[in-house]
């Protein structure tokens, strides 16, 4: 009866990954929640025991996934619609144990614990009110002079902008106290949710979801009891010229908390759940003053797939003052171009000696140590770490994107390190070698280009159509009113292919089949950039599609049937699916048909009760495939 239950929810939980729904088992996710507060009588735990993260291939039949998870007696606590096919199990084994067993199936491409990650913030001082980093002028910093300018450029960046009431930035970390008389003017209001009324309004598996979310007790109150969160969320956006308090990076902003992280600690599989929400959200930044654990490629996958929604993930470097290079720290240290790296300084501009660094695996260094911000109980406190400095660099992020909205993600980190202060104790310690920069990030750092360039695609016209092998021809142009004509600098990329050609004029026979958004993109000078982009679709014209195989029919007890089949085709645009309900004499009667897209393996048809069969077959321009053979299934009501 426990291996019944287990497949049914296995069942319909991976059938929602298809349609890219969020989806929880309440009773497995309540029963993970108790497993987590195994931390708290064991701080020094580096998993989450009978948790495990597992993707499953693409086109895993659902048969393979079932078998998979009853082979550990795996019940799904939750999917991840950031990352398709990623599923979040529970099961009475060892992690050790399922680990190997999940990872032994052809259907699974990893299978790995959830690592505990933990903040990274090192010493807790009595508040002072001066923000050095922001402004550096040489006061006396608890005890330490400092050098004048040794900062970010706050106040000059302020005189360009001071942020966007409307620019929501996510803080993943121990939660906001949302009600800091520096915060509660800043903090994020889901638009799509009505308080108090016990209902998911915006449909988005979360209810009341009003302030964000606690991942950590499963929630919807993301306060913070720890101060970890309003320290950092203070740096990012504290309200600015409020007569009270400090100033954070951003005057104006909407501060997005999500809590994942604990007393002692959280999960990845959390820190997932999270990022996940951000993106669901289109929030293009996020702050992440955390890590830990083993390399988690759960965790790796779900920021790649961000990229998505133009998200960058601002990571602190660790705190360990160790090299990240030879000694890698987690997720700082992703290879992923929307990952910035952040190590800490002083108010000296040396690295501070608690911060971790990497000529190729940090990125930049911050203000971090005795810095001032927010604090639980409505209060204010210093604090040192890379935890510390990342929010600076996360606050900035959300400043560039606001005053260049039609910058690409890769086009903010650009600016951000591309615009760094160079400083002799981060030179060969980090990618940039330098400090962070606010006003050069926003102004173009000295080298002209302060007005935006601007870039058209004169062709191929949007929504073009083209066979495989034809020769397609692309045409723009691109200005800007310093630096003059820059088309023969237009870079452009195929969301399929990547980098297909460069210039204002080109053509290419190479595009794959399929549809493709093609962006044109330009950045002048000063780092300043504009983009255009078109669709155009690419048909194949080659061999008929292979036709697919194994298909079955599921009575789901509910007047609907589901119809599943393995997909043996590369080539194929859709599949029709043919569906005939038998007669009491007992012929078949007329055929409906169905369409559903490429890559699809099942299809679940609303038809009322009965006796069906169904058929499967794959098409593409070239042709349709033989079908296959029918599948019969008697449909019933509940």
């Amino acid at each position: 009866m426990r291996q019944r239950l287990i497949v049914g929810c296995a069942v319909a939980l991976l059938a929602s990954v298809a349609v890219g729904q969020v989806q929880k088992s309440p009773a497995e996710l309540a029963a993970y929640q108790r497993d987590k507060m195994a931390l708290e009588a064991n701080p020094g735990l580096q998993f989450i025991p009978h948790s495990v993260l597992v993707q499953f291939k693409t086109k895993a039949p659902q048969r393979a996934v079932t078998a998979a998870l009853a082979g550990v007696q795996g019940g799904v606590v939750r999917t991840y619609a950031l990352v398709p096919g990623l599923v979040h199990i529970r099961t009475p084994m060892s992690v050790e144990q399922a680990v190997t067993t999940l990872a032994a199936s052809p259907w699974v491409d990893f299978a790995e614990p959830d690592f505990v990650q933990r903040k990274v913030g090192v010493a807790n001082d009595t508040y002072f009110s001066l923000e050095w980093g922001l402004h550096n002028t040489g006061q006396s910093i608890q005890g330490q002079t400092g050098i004048a300018d040794a900062d970010i450029d706050m106040p000059e960046a302020w005189d360009i902008t001071t942020g966007d009431p409307n620019f929501v930035i996510a803080d993943i970390d121990t939660g906001m106290q949302w009600t800091h008389p520096d915060l509660d003017g800043n903090v994020w209001s889901n638009p799509g949710e009505i308080a108090g009324n016990g209902i998911d309004d915006d449909g988005n598996g979360y209810v009341d979801d009003v302030r964000g979310w606690d991942f950590y007790s499963n929630d919807n109150n993301p306060d913070d009891a720890d101060g970890h969160g309003t320290h950092t969320a203070g740096t990012i956006g504290a309200e600015g010229n409020n007569g009270q308090g400090i100033a954070g990076v951003n005057w104006h902003c909407r501060i997005m908390p999500l809590r994942f992280l604990g007393p002692q600690g959280g999960s990845t599989a959390d820190a997932i759940d999270a990022l996940n929400y951000a993106a669901s959200k289109g929030v293009k930044v996020s702050n992440n003053s955390w890590g830990g654990g083993g390399y988690s490629s759960g965790l790796y996958n779900a920021i790649n797939a961000s990229k998505s929604v133009g998200h960058i993930f601002c990571a602190a470097a660790g705190n360990n003052g160790t090299n990240n290079d030879s000694s890698a720290f987690y997720p700082a240290g992703y290879n992923l171009d929307n990952i910035i790296a952040v190590a800490a300084t002083d108010n000296r501009d040396a690295r501070a000696s608690f911060s971790n660094y990497g000529a190729t695996t940090v990125d930049l260094g911050a203000p971090g140590v005795n810095i001032a911000s927010c604090y639980t109980g409505s209060g204010y406190v210093w604090l040192s770490g890379t935890s510390m400095a990342t929010p600076h660099v996360t606050g900035v992020v959300a400043l560039v994107y606001q005053r260049n909205p039609g910058f690409t993600y890769s086009q903010v980190v650009g600016k951000i390190l591309s615009t760094t202060r160079p400083v002799s104790s981060l030179a060969g310690r980090c990618v940039t070698g330098g400090v962070l920069n606010a006003l050069g990030a926003l102004s173009g750092g000295g080298g002209g280009g302060n007005t935006a360039p601007t870039v058209a695609i004169a062709s191929p016209a949007d929504g073009a159509s083209f066979d495989q092998g034809t020769s397609v021809s692309f045409l723009g142009s691109a200005a800007d009113s310093e630096d003059g004509s820059l088309t023969a600098s237009i870079a452009w990329t195929s969301s399929r292919d990547g980098a297909i050609g460069s210039g204002g004029a080109f053509s290419t026979s190479a595009l794959s089949v399929g549809t493709h958004v093609i962006t044109a993109s330009v950045v002048d000078s000063g780092g300043l950039g504009d983009s255009d982009t078109v669709t155009i679709v690419v048909s194949s014209v080659g061999s008929i599609p292979n036709p697919p195989s194994n298909v079955t029919a599921t009575n789901n007890r509910n007047r609907t049937a589901t119809v599943m089949w393995t997909d043996n085709s590369n080539n194929e645009t859709s599949f029709r699916i043919e569906r005939q309900k038998q007669n009491r004499n007992g012929s078949w009667g007329s055929s409906s048909y169905y369409t559903v897209g490429a890559n699809a393996t099942s299809y679940t048809n609303n038809s009322g009760t009965g006796t069906f069969r169904y058929r499967v077959q794959a098409r593409n321009g070239a042709g349709d495939s033989s079908w296959t053979g029918w599948a019969q299934v008697t449909v019933t009501r509940r």
